[in-house]
This record gives structure tokens, C-alpha cells and sequence, in this order.
């Protein structure tokens, strides 16, 4: 058995490892399933992806194979190892095993953790390479049938996430690149075509990619590039720091082989004639890696938006695929693919058991926290969730009968309502409601939970100020800063109006993604009753 088919052997160990360990769906990925339920394509658009996941967890479900959380994760584990399926798809265009991109990309732990979340990106990942691999094989012999194949790919593509347009771009940029250096018109046609047919099937979105939603607003809060270095750092620094300087140092491979491809043969155009020449494929690679890169830090501009390392898993995973066609050609001096083979095989012994150690991880502890309250908590208590976006994992997996409501108090939570939030920063005191509930619980002689990320002030710190209405200067519309100063209005009130109120230490938050990692406090009594309860307010508060 050769050293690829051990890689893959890894890979599917890894992502069934995962698999057992994920747990329950966090927020993300419940909103993505909430849309897929309502079986609308309209419904389905109000996601941050195109429409072509959530129809897949809705025909997952609507065969029955979606009525559990474990069966839902599975559907993720199958669309993680399709993209281990589409690079060797894809390196095997150009008969060789995909040894790079499986040592590099699909033993990097966090992309089988978030290549297997239920969102866009693991489909957007598997058909992006795809994509490249269709181009490439439409290259080498630009048939009808061919062509075909590329548009069906590049139409999956661009449906799975709205940024594979970018990336199929580069692609289109890198075929017509080598069809340009072939004097091969009539195949830069036919990729001509694949591309309008791509852009055409993209139209029902165009509201969607003109302009971001009126609701998405909040998340606009301004193009970072230290950021966007931070987060894509993140991805390529696996499973060590200097592992970032190794995606770098091939990428730069990539483009120079085919900056030397391009230059060497400028001045002696082949004719066209069957199947392309090896060359070809360092040029194809160079320029769709060089135009990829480019075009995905334009749209990141463009949306505005705040990072995540999860963003940058598609244009990783084609900067892998031609990883895998543009090097270890027979033209690269012996030795060179002698010292890569030996890399990505020192990769494999570091990748491995690292991976290993940090996927034994649960997306969310707010499926355990639920359960726990459903025991511990009667139905005369109340339970405060903060933040309000992790009010969708607490609806999803909460069966007691103890009221509940977020901060601040929201009619839905179903979905990410950035709307209704919007609404609550426009009004004056909005808490009130919860702070009401609240002070009526604990002079009652019944509890107060709370699940979320709270800090408990310390005795005489004074009440936050209200904020003003947004925009703010230094945020705009995001909700971030509101969150915060409603939650720590929330911590102030508890810890000035109760007898007791404490974090309870659980062992729930054990190996828990920090993205949704959440604590459980309670506060019981009352005190200072002869107090009025009130929002804490102040006129003189600035943005």
C-alpha cells in the first residue's frame, strides 16, 4: 500500500473520530437547518449561502436520515470526505495522487472540523476542487462533453458558496491563460460560455450579491487586514506555527513555475494538437493560484465583514489542488521532488497525531447545559441566555418548562434575527422586561439562571450606561457593543438584587470550540427590594 492510500486511510479515521465527538449543532449551523425545515427556497435565501446546502439537509432530512443530531453530523462527515474524494478527483486529471493537498489540507484539523459543520463551506470546498480538476480536464482535450462537465461543476460551485465566484474566476483566469499561450480561441470560447452559463445561474441571487441584506448590516463593520491575515494565518499555521511559511513558500513555487512557463515559451506558441503539454499545467496552477488570492482579499473588501478562519477553508483547498498539478512534474529537478515527498511525509507524522488530539472537541455545550437545566431548573425560575444569538442552540435543545428569553427579549428565535436585534438598539431600555422578570422571580423565592458569557461585577462598580441609538462612531451598526453593556447591565442587576449569584463550575465546558462555550451562573434571594427596579440610563453618554 503506498503512502497516499495510508494518508487516506488517516483522513477517513480523523473524520469519523470527529464525527463521535462533534455533539450537538451550534448556532450556525441550526439557523442553516431551521431554513432547510421550511422547505422554501425563498426561506432558504435568507442564509449566508446560496441555496445549495440548505436543499441538501432538506432532502437529507425529508429521506429520514436527518431526525437526529448524530444524523445530521453524519451528513457533514459524507460532504468532508466528498472533498477528500474531489482532490484525488482532481490530481488525478493529471495521473498523479493528490500527496500534497492530503498531507497539507485534509489532515489539517480545522478543516475537518469545519469542513464537517452543516454550513456552505465544506460543499464549497468539495466543488471548488472539482471545478479545477474539470478545468484542467477540459485543457487537455476541450470537448463538448468536457465543457459540460466544467459548467456543471462551476454551476455546483457557485451555488454551494457565493465567494466560489471569485475562485472560479481564477479559475477561468488560469484556463484562459494556458489558451491564450496556445493560440486556442475556440476553448477560451467554450470557457467563455461555462462562465455566463455560471453568472446566469447566479441572477435569483443578485439582490442577495449587490448589496448585502438590510439585515446583515449589523455584521458589516469594516474590511481588517490584519484580521484577515490573523484568521487565515490560523488555517495554513497547522499542525505547526511553521507550517504558514510552507503554504507560503509553495505557493510562491506555484506562481514562479508558472511565470517561468509562461516566459520560457512566449516567443515558441505551440499549435494546438490533443492532449496539452505537462507544461501547461505549472501555468494553469501558477496564474489560478496568483488570481485566486487577489480576488478572494477583493471580496473580502467588498462584504466587509469580520473574518473567521472558516472563511478562508474554499481558497485554501484550491491553492491545494493546484498544489497538486502544478509540482512534482518530471521537468522539477529530482531532487526537489525528492525533498517534497520527504515534507509531506514528515507532514503525515506530525498531522496525524496533533489531529487527533485537538478533534476530540465539541462544537457547543449549550445541548449539555439545557439538559442539565431541564433537571435542575422549576417552572417558577427563569433563565436569561446571553448572548442573544445563542438563544437558537437553547430553543433547539432546551424541553423544560422554566421560562426563558435572551438578551435582550426577542419574538424569534428560530433564526439569527439581526432585524428584530436592530430594533431592540433603537429603543430605549429594552431590558426592562427581563429586569422586571427577573426582580419578580427572585422576591418570589425562585432562581435565576443565566447561560452565556457573563462577568460578575464587583461590589460598588456602578451600573453601565445605556448606549446611545446606533449608528455608534467607533462601530456603526454592530451589535457587539450592545450585547456587551445589556449584559453587563444584566451581571450589575443580579449581583446588586440577590442574595447570592455565582458561576457554577460543570463539566460541561470540557474540550468545548470557543465559539460557543458557554458557563452557568444562578442567583437566588432578594435583596435591597426597597430599591425601584430600573434600566440603568444615562443622557450624557456619547458614541
Amino acid at each position: 500500500m503506498g503512502r497516499g492510500h495510508f494518508d487516506h486511510a488517516f483522513v477517513v479515521w480523523l473524520h469519523f473520530f470527529f464525527l463521535i465527538h462533534a455533539g450537538g449543532l451550534w448556532r450556525d449551523e441550526i439557523n442553516l437547518v431551521n431554513l432547510a425545515g421550511r422547505h422554501s427556497l425563498a426561506e432558504m435565501q435568507k442564509d449566508s449561502f446560496p441555496v445549495l446546502m440548505p436543499l441538501l439537509v432538506s432532502d437529507w432530512s425529508g429521506i429520514g436520515l436527518g431526525q437526529s443530531d448524530l444524523g445530521l453530523r453524519f451528513l457533514g462527515t459524507l460532504v468532508g470526505l466528498g472533498t477528500v474524494a474531489a482532490l484525488w478527483a482532481s490530481a488525478w486529471t493529471a495521473r498523479r495522487p493528490p500527496l500534497i493537498s492530503l498531507a497539507l489540507f485534509a489532515l489539517n484539523c480545522m478543516v475537518i472540523i469545519y469542513d464537517d459543520s452543516l454550513r456552505g463551506y465544506g460543499l464549497g470546498c468539495l466543488f471548488i476542487v472539482l471545478t479545477t480538476g474539470a478545468a484542467w480536464a477540459f485543457l487537455k482535450k476541450p470537448a463538448w462533453t468536457r465543457t459540460a462537465v466544467f459548467a456543471a461543476m462551476a454551476i455546483l460551485s457557485v451555488h454551494a458558496l457565493y465567494q466560489n465566484a471569485v475562485l472560479f474566476a481564477a479559475i477561468c483566469f488560469g484556463a484562459w491563460t494556458v489558451c491564450w499561450r496556445r493560440k486556442d480561441f475556440p476553448a477560451a470560447v467554450k470557457i467563455l460560455w461555462v462562465s455566463l452559463a455560471a453568472a446566469i445561474s447566479l441572477l435569483p441571487y443578485w439582490k442577495n450579491i449587490s448589496g448585502l441584506p438590510a439585515a446583515a448590516v449589523s455584521e458589516r463593520t469594516g474590511f481588517s487586514p490584519a484580521l484577515v491575515f490573523d484568521n487565515f494565518a490560523a488555517v495554513l499555521a497547522l499542525p505547526k506555527p511553521a507550517y504558514l511559511y510552507v503554504w507560503g513558500f509553495l505557493a510562491l513555487i506555484i506562481v514562479g513555475l508558472g511565470g517561468q512557463s509562461w516566459c520560457a515559451h512566449f516567443s515558441k506558441p505551440r499549435a494546438f494538437a490533443g492532449e496539452a503539454p505537462t507544461e501547461g499545467l505549472p501555468l494553469f496552477a501558477g496564474a489560478t493560484l496568483l488570481a485566486a488570492l487577489a480576488g478572494f482579499a477583493g471580496f473580502l473588501w467588498f462584504a466587509a465583514v469580520p473574518t473567521q478562519a472558516w472563511y478562508f477553508l474554499p481558497p485554501i483547498a484550491l491553492a491545494a489542488a493546484c498544489f497538486d498539478l502544478g509540482l512534482l512534474l518530471p521537468s522539477l529537478h529530482r531532487y526537489c521532488r525528492a525533498a517534497i515527498y520527504v515534507l509531506m511525509a514528515a507532514t503525515v507524522l506530525i498531522a496525524v497525531p496533533f489531529a487527533h488530539q485537538h478533534l476530540n472537541v465539541r462544537f457547543t455545550n449549550v445541548d449539555l447545559l439545557a439538559r442539565q437545566l431541564a433537571v435542575e431548573a422549576s417552572p417558577q425560575d427563569f433563565i436569561v441566555v446571553s448572548p442573544w444569538y445563542c438563544g437558537l442552540s437553547f430553543e433547539r435543545y432546551f424541553k423544560g418548562a422554566t421560562p426563558w428569553q435572551t438578551l435582550p427579549p426577542l419574538a424569534d428565535h428560530s433564526t439569527h434575527r439581526y432585524d428584530l436585534f436592530q430594533e431592540k438598539m433603537k429603543m430605549p431600555h429594552p431590558l426592562q422586561p427581563i429586569l422586571d422578570q427577573i426582580a419578580a422571580t427572585l422576591q418570589g423565592g425562585h432562581r435565576v439562571w443565566v447561560v452565556g458569557w457573563m462577568g460578575i461585577p464587583e461590589p460598588g462598580v456602578p451600573p453601565p450606561d445605556d448606549l446611545p441609538p446606533p449608528p455608534l462612531k467607533s462601530s456603526g451598526w454592530s451589535d457587539i457593543p450592545y450585547f456587551m453593556v445589556w449584559t453587563e447591565q444584566t451581571a450589575w442587576f443580579l449581583e446588586n438584587h440577590s442574595l447570592s449569584f455565582a458561576c457554577l463550575e460543570s463539566e460541561t465546558n470540557n474540550n468545548v470550540i470557543y465559539h460557543e462555550h458557554l458557563n452557568r451562573f444562578m442567583a437566588s434571594g432578594w435583596k435591597d427590594s426597597s430599591q425601584p427596579v430600573s434600566t440603568p440610563d444615562s443622557k450624557t453618554n456619547q458614541p
